[in-house]
C-alpha cells in the first residue's frame, strides 16, 4: 500500500510539473489608448499617459502555439508589500488603464503568468518578476522604434510597416497584435520572447502568424 500510495503521489507531482511546462517567455507592453479603445470604457475614465508611452502588461511564460501555462502556484499569493522599493516606478511603467489602483492588475498578473516562471532563478519571487519586466520595458523601447520608423500617433499606417520598424528596434522577430472597433483596427500589444536563459530569441515558431493585424487594412496608431 505504501509503494502504491508513494507511485500515486510521484505521478502526480509529475502531471503538476507537466502542466507548469513552457517553452518561451513573452514579454509583453501595450500602447494604454488601444486598450482604451478595446475596454469599450469613456475615454475620460482611462489611465493613458501624456506623452502616448507604452506600458507594460506582463511576462508570460508560454508553451508554443498555446496560451498557457496559467495559474501554477495557488500557493503563491500576490504580496504587494513585496514591492515596495519598485512601486513608484511600477505606478509609471505598469500602470492599469482601466482601474485607478493597479495592485488588481499586478495581482492578475503575478498569478496568472508570474506563478508559472518560478521554476526559473532569474524570476523566482514576486521583486524579480516585476523587476524584469521594468528592466525590459526600459531595454525595448516600442515608442522609440516606431518614431525612428517614421510611426507617430494620429496617423494609419501599412501593418508591415509597423511590424518592420519593431522588429527592427527589437533585433529579432516580435510578434504584433492589433484590436478592431467600428470596422478599424488599432495597434494593441508587442510580444517580445525569450528563451529559459532570457536571452532575446525570435518569436518565430512560437506564435501561428508574426502579427493578427489585417494586411489590406491601414493600422491605426490612436493619439491620446
Amino acid at each position: 500500500m505504501e509503494e502504491t500510495a508513494f507511485y500515486s503521489r510521484s505521478l502526480d507531482v509529475v502531471a503538476r510539473a507537466a502542466l507548469r511546462d513552457f517553452d518561451i517567455l513573452v514579454f509583453v507592453q501595450q500602447f494604454p489608448k488601444t486598450t482604451c479603445i478595446n475596454s469599450r470604457v469613456p475615454p475620460a475614465r482611462c489611465n493613458i499617459p501624456r506623452n502616448d508611452e507604452w506600458t507594460i502588461h506582463g511576462i508570460w511564460p508560454t508553451k508554443s502555439g498555446t496560451n498557457g501555462p496559467n495559474s501554477c502556484r495557488r500557493d503563491l499569493p500576490f504580496r504587494p508589500a513585496e514591492l515596495r522599493t519598485i512601486r513608484r516606478q511600477l505606478e509609471a511603467k505598469w500602470i492599469d488603464v482601466i482601474r485607478t489602483n493597479p495592485e488588481t492588475f499586478w495581482r492578475h498578473e503575478w498569478e496568472r503568468h508570474g506563478t508559472c516562471g518560478v521554476d526559473l532563478a532569474d524570476l523566482n519571487t514576486q521583486l524579480k518578476y516585476f523587476s524584469k519586466a521594468l528592466d525590459w520595458s526600459n531595454r525595448y523601447n516600442i515608442d522609440r522604434y516606431l518614431r525612428v520608423g517614421r510611426i507617430t500617433t494620429g496617423r494609419a499606417y501599412p501593418s508591415a510597416d509597423i511590424v518592420r520598424a519593431i522588429n527592427t528596434g527589437v533585433g529579432q522577430q516580435t510578434r504584433i497584435t492589433c484590436v478592431t472597433q467600428a470596422n478599424k483596427q488599432y495597434l494593441h500589444e508587442v510580444r517580445i520572447c525569450f528563451d529559459k536563459s532570457l536571452r532575446l530569441i525570435s518569436c518565430q515558431g512560437h506564435f501561428n502568424s508574426p502579427t493578427n493585424c489585417v494586411p489590406w487594412r491601414q493600422v491605426e496608431y490612436p493619439r491620446r
